[in-house]
């Protein structure tokens, strides 16, 4: 089974180069494929699809290109009795889901893989399954949820021994605790998954988290010089969404250490990549910190990013960032005098904090709470 037993530590550029050599050998000769379900090998076909939409959602197209790849393995699976190939497929699409901000769909396509391959035994493939729960759960801000994703990945990889398991579920775990508002807690895990001496990319994205918590934390010139590195070492990658991701985490910690300018410089090129590439959640981000950099001082370019970032991120159904845009409205009206306005803005922000369990959030919302009834 092509897809099942891929060496994990194959580059993208490389699996998707032998991709894109299959595809002119084999597989565009026969296309549509479900009309050729009788062809050779259907299981190679139906792997290919599923390989080459995922990495096409790492490597920039944009989310519509995945999904038709991966529909179309699902629909030959289907066709032919494929089930493991159904589940490799709804895996793929868990995360292309996550990327395109589909966030609901990739909880119920990734909750079906999950019990496809955990009644199975297939560790490896239910591992990738929850990553792709765990970050949809952290779009969304499912902390509780998400944490119980990652703590089933590390016990796998515990389970099993496996350094790449055991690596991604530390730094993932990491991750949400940072999100989530705990940071010195996520820099622990993001620690620990640097002394395993993991591979290249997961040694970066373990930096890069570790420097957004440090930045969280207060440190934020030692979080910065991290997620500088980081971005610089993505840049030379062809992994465009991770990119993005690192370049909001920078950014974000740029406006915490008050450059302003600085912040606003990435927080816009990640908002026109995201928005060509079509990463929504992204994008909403990215509109909410463009948002915040505008500030008061420019109220009117400042209120048109923070209702374009809540336009998108409730779509998404991205709830924690979408609070956090809500204070940052709330702070613009705040500063034009509108208390009404402002103070049911922060009621509603503070509902959703505390629904999700998010920690750091609901101080800036009760802060301004306060000066209002002052």
């Amino acid at each position: 089974m092509l897809a099942l037993h891929y060496d994990p530590l194959s580059t993208a550029a490389q699996i998707l180069a032998e991709a894109r050599q299959f595809d002119r050998q084999y597989a565009r000769p026969l296309r549509p494929l479900v009309p050729h379900a009788n062809d050779p090998d259907p299981q190679r076909r139906a792997a290919w699809l599923c390989w080459t939409g995922f990495l096409h959602s790492l490597t920039g197209a944009r989310p519509e290109v995945p999904i038709a790849y991966c529909t179309e393995a699902i629909a030959l699976a289907d066709l032919v009795g494929l089930d493991d190939m159904r589940a490799f497929a709804e895996c793929c699409l868990t995360h292309v889901y996550v990327v395109a901000g589909k966030l609901e769909e990739a909880l119920q396509t990734g909750e079906r893989a999950l019990a496809f391959f955990a009644a199975r035994g297939n560790i490896w493939w239910a591992c990738r399954t929850l990553w792709g729960l765990s970050m949809a759960c952290n779009a969304i801000g499912e902390w509780e949820r998400s944490l119980g994703y990652c703590r089933r990945g590390l016990e796998h990889g515990q389970e099993v021994n496996d350094l790449r398991l055991k690596v991604v579920g530390l730094w993932r775990t990491g991750s949400t605790h940072i999100l989530r508002g705990d940071a010195e807690t996520g820099v622990r895990y993001c620690d620990q998954a640097l002394a395993l001496s993991p591979i290249p990319f997961d040694a970066a994205t373990a930096r890069a988290l570790k420097g957004f918590g440090l930045a969280k934390a207060g440190k934020t010139e030692e979080g910065i010089a991290l997620l500088e590195g980081v971005a610089a070492w993505l840049d030379q990658q062809q992994l465009p969404y991770t990119r993005s991701v690192v370049g909001l985490d920078l950014a974000e910690s740029y406006l915490r250490h008050g450059a302003r300018a600085r912040a606003c410089t990435v927080a816009e090129t990640v908002r026109s990549a995201s928005h060509e590439l079509g990463y929504r959640h992204l994008e909403g981000w990215a509109e909410r910190l463009l948002g915040e950099c505008a500030g008061p001082e420019a109220p009117t370019i400042a209120a048109a990013h923070l209702t374009r970032a809540a336009e998108i991120l409730e779509t998404a159904g991205a709830r924690n960032e979408l609070a956090k845009t809500l204070v940052a409205q709330a702070a613009l009206k705040t500063a034009a005098g509108d208390s009404p306005g402002a103070r049911g803005l922060l009621e509603r922000a503070l509902t959703t904090f505390d629904a999700l369990g998010t920690l750091d959030g609901p101080d800036r919302a009760r802060t301004l709470l306060a000066e209002l009834a002052g």
